[in-house]
């Protein structure tokens, strides 16, 4: 085979593995917005949306639970298995999150 015809057939291959990729991204994306349309016109959606009481609730479930899981995930690093490497990592975050803010604030 000469260098020609491999680059042609190169080629191709790239041509119909880029043509896959684009069918396979609108089929997924397709997919994803008719799930998206049938939970948000489904019934219990509609009655959460409709309650601010179950929506709280919810809301504040699912915050204590992250809360929850990040402690646990801290727990595993040694650094901020102690106390002070909590106090010490607690107070560089604050630190850079009011420098940002800073800035923020100032643009």
């Amino acid at each position: 085979m000469s260098d020609e015809t491999r680059d042609a057939a190169g080629g191709r291959v790239d041509r119909l593995a880029a043509e896959a990729l684009n069918d396979a991204r609108q089929l997924t994306e397709g997919t994803a917005q008719k799930l998206i349309d049938a939970i948000e016109h489904s019934a219990p959606v509609r009655h959460l949306r409709g309650s601010q009481v179950a929506t709280g609730v919810l809301g504040t479930v699912g915050f204590a639970l992250f809360v929850v899981g990040v402690e646990r995930a801290a727990d595993d690093i040694p650094v901020l298995s102690n106390a002070w490497g909590s106090i010490a990592a607690g107070l560089v975050l604050l630190a850079v999150t009011g420098l940002l803010l800073r800035r923020l604030i100032q643009h």
